[in-house]
C-alpha cells in the first residue's frame, strides 16, 4: 500500500492521477465477459460528488460524520471528505476541457456558443485551469492548460465553423489531454448533432470516461439530436457522475453553462482505500448522507485493476 498520509497531504490540493483515474463501467459485464481492465492504482480511490435537496438546491457544510460509503455494499474508511470550493490553501483546484462543436450546422449559432464558452471561462476561480478543443472533420485543442483567461477567450473568439462533426474523436482526445492533470477534472462537452466524421466508436470513448476520474457534462442541443445521438452524451454523464443538458434554444447556452459552473463550486471531494485488494473485477461506490430529502451524485463504479508484474529483464547472452 502507499504511505496513506503522504497521499492525504497530495490529495488535499491534487489528487494524483494514479489515485484518481478510476471509473470504468457502470455496471458489471454480462455473465462470460470480461471486464475492461484500466492500468490503474486503486490504494486510494478519489469521487466527487454533488448532494442537493429535492427542490435541487445545493447542500452545502457536510462534514465526515454526515456521509457513508459503500463499495459493493461493504462500508469503507473514508480518509478524505471536504468542500471542493474551500477558501486559500483549503481549495481543490479544478482542471476543465471544454469540448466545442464547430461543425457547418453551428455557423448561424457560433456567436452564442461563443459567449456562453467565455463566460464560463470568466467564472472560474483563481486556482483552475482550462483547455478549449474545438472539432468539425478535424480536431483541435489549444496549446496547454492555462489560467490566462484572455488567452482563452482570443482561442474562443477565433473558432470557426464548417465541415462535419467528429464528437467521438473530440472527447476522446479531451479525455486523454485531461488524464494527467491534478486536482478536481471536468470535461464539457457541447454539439448541435450527431457524429458523422469521427475514427473511434462510442464505446472506446465511453470506456475511456470511465477508466478517468472526470466528470463529464454533455450538452446537445435538443432542435438538433435525435434519441440515439443523446444517448451518448447522457451515457457519459451518467457514468463519469456528470450531467446531461438539452437546451430548446441556442440563447439558452449561457444558461446551461452556468449551471454547470455553479456546480462546480459545490463539489464535494472524498477518499478511501478499499478493503478488498485489486481483483480485475467491478466495484460499485454508493455514497449515502445521513440526512432526509437530499440526493447523491457521484460516479457509478470503477474497476479495481491488478497491476501487471514488470517482465524480467533479458539476460544477456555471454
Amino acid at each position: 500500500m502507499r504511505r496513506a498520509a503522504a497521499v492525504l497531504v497530495a490529495l488535499a490540493m491534487a489528487i494524483p492521477d494514479g489515485a484518481a483515474a478510476q471509473a470504468p463501467p457502470t455496471q458489471a459485464p454480462p455473465p462470460g465477459q470480461k471486464p475492461l481492465v484500466v492500468e490503474v492504482d486503486v490504494d486510494v480511490v478519489s469521487v466527487t460528488a454533488v448532494v442537493f435537496d429535492k427542490a435541487g438546491r445545493f447542500v452545502r457544510g457536510l462534514g465526515p460524520a454526515d456521509i457513508e460509503l459503500f463499495e459493493d455494499g461493504v462500508p469503507q474508511e473514508v480518509s478524505l471528505f471536504r468542500e471542493a470550493s474551500g477558501k486559500g490553501d483549503e481549495e481543490i483546484p479544478l482542471s476543465v476541457v471544454l469540448v466545442l462543436d464547430t461543425s457547418g450546422s453551428m455557423k448561424e449559432n457560433m456567436d452564442f456558443l461563443k459567449e456562453a464558452a467565455i463566460n464560463f471561462v470568466y467564472k472560474l476561480e483563481d486556482v483552475d485551469t482550462a483547455l478549449v478543443v474545438q472539432f468539425n472533420d478535424s480536431v483541435k485543442g489549444s496549446a496547454e492548460f492555462t489560467g490566462d483567461f484572455d488567452r482563452l477567450e482570443r482561442f474562443v473568439g477565433s473558432l470557426q465553423a464548417w465541415g462535419g462533426t467528429s464528437l467521438f474523436d473530440a472527447t476522446q482526445y479531451g479525455l486523454g489531454r485531461i488524464r494527467d492533470q491534478p486536482g478536481r477534472k471536468a470535461v464539457i462537452v457541447f454539439s448541435d448533432g450527431a457524429d458523422t466524421t469521427s475514427q473511434i466508436d462510442e464505446k472506446s470513448v465511453i470506456a475511456t470516461a470511465q477508466a478517468i476520474e472526470a466528470t463529464v457534462y454533455g450538452i446537445g442541443f435538443k432542435a438538433s439530436f435525435g434519441p440515439t445521438a443523446t444517448g451518448f452524451l447522457k451515457r457519459i454523464s451518467s457514468d463519469t457522475g456528470g450531467q446531461f443538458f438539452s437546451p430548446d434554444k441556442m440563447a439558452e447556452l449561457i444558461k446551461t453553462f452556468a449551471e454547470i459552473s455553479q456546480e462546480l463550486k459545490n463539489h464535494y471531494m472524498l477518499a478511501y482505500s478499499p478493503k478488498r485488494a485489486p481483483d480485475n473485477t467491478f466495484r460499485k461506490i454508493e455514497l449515502r448522507v445521513k440526512r432526509e430529502n437530499v440526493q447523491v451524485r457521484v460516479r457509478k463504479g470503477y474497476v479495481a485493476a491488478k497491476r501487471r508484474k514488470p517482465r524480467a529483464p533479458a539476460t544477456p547472452r555471454p
